[in-house]
């Protein structure tokens, strides 16, 4: 099974959010004079990466939200360590702010996903 079809059989809602997610840390092309989107950008390549090579040994599962935590984690811990410098009202502050958000979001369901996984 490939990318394109684990995506395809996904919820409309759920379409929505995955597409939300790639395009907020996606967004981080826009941004690269700054460091922190460079890590963005590193921890979004990592992601697609791994999530491609689990994909294809193992197949669909909550294993699939590893990598975000793997890779988000120490990258919203980095964020939020630099917050003071990172928020303003500019487009980068305000980039800084929704990717946080959406990445936190996300990692609170991927840690019950791995959650799932160990305890099953």
């Amino acid at each position: 099974m490939s990318a394109i079809d684990v995506l395809a059989a996904q919820s409309a809602p759920m379409k929505a959010w995955l597409a939300w997610m790639f395009a907020a840390n996606f967004c981080s092309v826009f941004f690269l004079r700054h460091i922190p989107a460079r890590w963005v950008l590193a921890a979004q390549a990592a992601n697609v990466i791994s999530m491609q090579l689990l994909l294809r040994l193992y197949g669909t599962g909550h294993h699939l939200s590893l990598p975000h935590v793997v890779f988000w984690t120490p990258l919203l811990i980095y964020i939020f360590s630099r917050r003071n410098a990172l928020l303003a009202w500019s487009p980068f502050g305000v980039w800084c702010v929704v990717l946080f958000m959406t990445d936190l979001a996300s990692l609170i369901l991927d840690y019950a996903a791995v959650a799932k996984l160990w305890w099953r």
